[in-house]
């Protein structure tokens, strides 16, 4: 590790003036031609947190002052590296300058900076209210404020034992004769690990780093034994709508990465079965890791980590504010919730239907056949998601009945991702968040089992008439489904709608699966098909992705974990060494010899293949077919973003044979036209661009 690289460490913006004076801290011939610099080294300049900042000061003159707000903070400073870095603290809530002068006020450079509160918002906007959890179990963090936060962090020992196992480091300073060894850089450092809890963005957050008990906290401007330098962010999965701080991060005493000398760090917002909210998932992130910077130094480079929904956090946080994360490493998912939700409402009216006494009759066959799934169990899980879209289903046990809302209770909180996001979406005219989900007008279940004969017209006219809708207070209904174009709209141009032209044009991706679709898992090998394709459809190659698949066998899958992070070191390590993140060829050059995609079998024999979800023939697609879903089986091209698509009259012609009453009951189901899915799909904007405020 090289921790004097400041400037390529740096995400805040710069302050230059170009006068030279006399009195350097370098020699004249290293520093005759450059100006004084100032950078935010624990984020953006624009999005300081808590008051206090980690700040860089380069090529400063002798006789300088470093001025914080018009206090004089020079004295926080000490060299690291060929700068001067200092912990500056006490900024004001908004914007203020960071300025270094000469001791006769005359300005060498100046930086605005704008601070914000700890309990955010920063970037997420207006916040809704909040349940909390920090001072009970399982924090007990002590009293908490009216924002959920409490007085100070909490910091405890934990050690890894010679057997594998994490336990409680003695309090009384006794050191257990069962303590193993972490080798960080070639050294071997006792694996005992610090980990700190707190409150940040009215959420609990975790750090984990190893650190000796006894010994002084960690510095920003000093080396911490046993810290590579580097940071690992995870993410938890699930999708839920709670209005509460949460019970659980996305965990930080993860072995593959300590035993690296990885610090790691999670909080409860970045676990989305507590906040199903990519934007405050992504604020809070940004924030956690602004705090790790400040206690421990300039990290070089951050990976994240999470399966599922953890996947799903890390590709929209890479792709809509580039930076918080550097390289993902994602495991089973998907590349937004919305892939998952909507699944959640197309099974839903058909397991109804299904359980129905009208829907009796159909074999497993003919349901897998409109599901697309690989057994008749999937549909079941996916109906799990759908309760994010109802008011009161939706919200968690810790929002108290008498809060929810109802009929009788119409100010009542609804929780609903509409209501959680509408700071994104917007409003309607009772003040209700505009849904982008659910939307099924048009869609015509089982098109494809019906063009190949798995079942017949009547079957699938009935199928049609009677799958229903949920309305906007989560109740069935007979109708369709509708959504708003108008959020609809804004989910595609802010990023909700995931098309990864944003940070995923440079982001290094090292996607792994194992192969669950028989067991009726819904985390489908065909969600990698799909991140896949639309990294083709923004990119038109696939140089920053790669797919893994493999059997369902817990310790081949920790060992493909393994095996991928050490290729997404190798592929950080070398764009750190060609000039740093944010280049999309730099990217693709920087991508280590023989990184492929391909599969591994039950033995853990890698066979190189590319992913294709076209071509049934291959290696690995015999060894793990893909499937699909019901709305891919009702025709939606694997892009898999029409949340509402385009509308065409049918066509007689172009179904089997039926009776003119079939027909006419056919018709009758779609009076504005059946689904072109030929068509981009209503609402469909381009991406408007990345860090996105919604204040």
């Amino acid at each position: 590790m090289n921790r004097s690289r400041i400037g390529p460490l740096a995400i805040g913006v710069s302050a230059a003036v170009g006068a030279l004076v006399a009195g350097l801290l370098m020699p004249v011939a290293a520093t005759a031609a450059r100006p004084v610099q100032i950078d935010v080294l624990s984020g953006r300049a624009d999005s300081v947190t808590g008051g206090d900042a980690l700040v860089s000061v380069t090529d400063a003159r002798r006789d300088f002052r470093i001025l914080a707000a018009g206090v004089d903070v020079t004295d926080s400073f000490s060299p690291l590296g060929d700068a001067l870095v200092g912990l500056v603290d006490g900024l004001p809530v908004g914007a203020s300058e960071i300025a270094v002068t000469k001791k006769n006020g005359q300005v060498q450079a100046v930086l605005e900076v704008e601070n914000h509160p700890i309990t955010g918002p920063v970037f997420s906007g207006p916040q809704h209210p909040m349940y909390c959890t920090a001072d009970r179990a399982p924090w007990n963090l002590g009293a908490v404020d009216e924002d959920c936060h409490v007085a100070a962090p909490a910091v405890t020992y934990r050690y890894r034992t010679t057997t594998g196992q994490f336990a409680n480091y003695p309090t009384d300073g006794t050191v257990p004769a069962n303590v193993a060894t972490a080798t960080v850089d070639g050294e071997p450092v006792p694996y005992v690990i610090r980990i700190e809890r707190g409150t940040i963005n009215r959420g609990v957050y975790e750090t984990a780093v190893l650190h000796q008990p006894g010994t002084p906290d960690p510095v920003p401007t000093q080396p911490t034994p046993g810290w590579n330098g580097k940071l690992a962010y995870t993410f938890g999965g699930a999708c839920g709508v709670g209005y509460w701080q949460g019970s659980s991060t996305g965990g930080v005493e993860n072995d593959l990465f300590l035993s690296r000398g990885y610090a790691v760090a999670s909080a409860t917002f970045n676990v989305y079965a507590q906040n199903c909210n990519d934007v405050t998932s992504a604020e809070t992130a940004m924030m956690v890791k602004e705090h790790v910077i400040e206690q421990l130094g300039p990290v070089e480079y951050t990976v994240g980590s999470g399966g599922s929904a953890g996947t799903m956090q890390q590709l929209l946080l890479a792709n809509n504010y580039p930076g918080i994360i550097d390289g993902v490493l994602g495991e089973i998912g998907y590349p937004d919730e919305r892939s998952t939700t909507v699944g959640g409402h197309d099974c839903r009216g058909l397991l109804n239907y299904w359980n129905s006494p009208a829907g009796a009759g159909w074999t497993n066959d003919q349901k897998m056949a409109v599901t697309g799934h690989a057994t008749p169990n999937t549909c079941f899980g996916f109906t799990f998601f759908d309760g994010v879209d109802d008011p009161n289903r939706g919200c968690n046990a810790a929002v108290p009945v008498a809060d929810r809302w109802s009929p009788a209770n119409p100010d009542g909180l609804r929780c609903t991702i509409a209501d959680m996001v509408k700071n994104v979406y917007g409003t309607d005219a009772s003040g209700r968040g505009l849904r982008v989900e659910p939307d099924n007008v048009g869609v015509q279940y089982g098109w494809n089992a019906l063009q190949e004969g798995a079942i017949t017209v009547e079957q699938f006219v009935a199928l049609n008439e009677s799958v229903g809708g949920m309305d906007v207070d989560g109740t069935r209904t007979a109708a369709r489904s509708e959504a708003s174009v108008e959020a609809i709209e804004r989910a595609y141009a802010t990023g909700r709608i995931n098309m990864m032209t944003g940070g995923l044009a440079w982001t290094p991706v090292i996607e792994i699966r194992n192969y669950t679709d028989p067991t009726g898992d819904f985390h489908e090998r065909y969600r990698s098909a799909i991140i896949r394709e639309r990294m083709l459809a923004a990119h038109g190659d696939a140089g920053t992705h790669v797919s893994w698949t493999g059997a369902n066998i817990g310790a081949n899958t920790n060992q493909m974990r393994a095996v991928a992070l050490d290729q997404l070191e190798a592929w950080l390590d070398a764009i750190e060494a060609a000039g740093g993140p944010g280049d999309r060829e730099r990217t693709i050059a920087a991508r280590p010899a023989g990184l492929a995609d391909g599969c591994y079998d039950a033995q853990m024999s890698f066979i190189e293949e590319v992913l294709d979800y076209d071509d049934p023939s291959t290696a690995c697609n015999q060894l793990y077919p893909f499937h699909s879903q019901p709305r891919a089986e009702a025709g939606m091209p694997l892009l898999a973003d029409g949340l509402k698509c385009a509308l065409t009259t049918p066509v007689r012609s172009d179904y089997p044979a039926m009776s003119d009453a079939q027909w006419q009951r056919l018709t009758a189901v779609f009076p504005t036209g059946v689904c072109d899915w030929s068509q981009r799909p209503q609402g469909y904007a381009e991406l408007e661009g990345t860090w996105l405020s919604f204040g």
